[in-house]
């Protein structure tokens, strides 16, 4: 029997503490007000099945597991998204190998399912199985498109995630194996392969490298001009990679990082009464338009923030059966 875990989270900090057991990624919010997330799994044998629902729209950013294989079928109720630039429409499978940089745009509303597979098991399945190698199945990412083979692994996921059931295998060892080679050959069976665009790549690098200059200057954001000269991109470009990866501009980036990263310092020192220091630590040299700006984006005063965190307790990961996988979190 698999069992079926959740945590809601109400945060983003409780959110990212909850995908630290996925992958690695920063989640910030793009759209205003409180959030709430709702994470399912289970587990079968060294598989992961799970499926996330957000209120909100989020951005996240970072790094997938360098064990896991990932697959996500793209239906309905995940329509909308973007996953490293690229649109993600109905009928579609992403099929992410180990490692790798993640840039996921999560409209609000969002729902999506998706399985993590260990390395080693996936390699022995396409081996054995299929005759071939992971690489020359998966190469490095793809994005299939099959409606028919998309349903039929929603259908799969949603099976697991709504109520205990068992595979016919003799031990929950097998009943992963069997999930990831049903899997691994619907996926094989999948038509239509597109590649990322290699100027994708190009825009890839000049977030990664104005993002870097970015985090490192917090309390002093650095000007279009020095993210220009930093990533030898024209304003024109640096705009359209930022707004296609991230779907935000670079400036709006920057002060959605700060805003959070004042966030995170506020509940880390909830006892002290430091708020307006935060902000001016961080840039925000007007305290009251940092109020505004901070209770826009969290639909709370920053004040607010540090007297509710002390009644508040941390989620406990344990909750959720994740060992760190390749996950997609929508």
């Amino acid at each position: 029997m698999n069992q079926i875990n959740q945590i809601r989270c109400q945060s983003t900090e409780q959110l990212q503490e909850a995908l630290g057991h996925i992958w690695e990624v920063e989640v910030t919010q793009s759209g205003p007000g409180p959030i709430e997330t709702l994470l399912t799994a289970t587990q079968l044998g060294d598989c992961l099945v799970y499926e996330s629902d957000s209120n909100q729209a989020l951005l996240c950013s970072g790094k997938r597991s360098d064990d896991f294989w990932t697959i996500s079928p793209i239906t309905r109720r995940c329509v909308g998204g973007r996953f490293r630039g690229q649109q993600l429409n109905e009928g579609q499978i992403l099929v992410l190998d180990p490692g790798g940089e993640v840039y996921q745009q999560i409209p609000a509303g969002y729902h999506q399912q998706a399985v993590s597979i260990p390395l080693h098991l996936a390699e022995r399945i396409v081996q054995a199985e299929h005759q071939t190698s992971a690489e020359a199945m998966w190469e490095r990412w793809c994005l299939k498109s099959d409606p028919r083979v998309t349903a039929q692994v929603a259908r799969m996921l949603e099976r697991f995630l709504s109520e205990p059931v068992s595979l016919d295998t003799e031990t929950v060892s097998d009943a992963g194996m069997e999930l990831a080679g049903r899997m691994i050959a619907l996926v094989q069976e999948a038509r239509q392969v597109r590649h990322a665009r290699a100027n994708l790549a190009q825009r890839r690098r000049i977030v990664r490298r104005a993002e870097a200059l970015i985090r490192s200057r917090l309390d002093n954001p650095p000007s279009v001009t020095d993210l220009c000269e930093v990533t030898h991109a024209s304003r024109r470009l640096l705009f359209y990679a930022f707004n296609e990866l991230l779907g935000r501009s670079p400036v709006k980036h920057a002060k959605i990082l700060r805003l959070h990263a004042a966030r995170r310092r506020i509940l880390a020192r909830s006892q002290e009464r430091c708020v307006q220091q935060i902000g001016f630590d961080l840039g925000f040299w007007h305290p009251g338009q940092f109020a505004i700006d901070y209770a826009r984006l969290f639909g709370e005063a920053p004040s607010m923030t540090r007297l509710r965190n002390h009644r508040k307790g941390r989620i406990d990961p344990s909750v959720l059966p994740m060992q760190k996988s390749a996950g997609v979190c929508g």
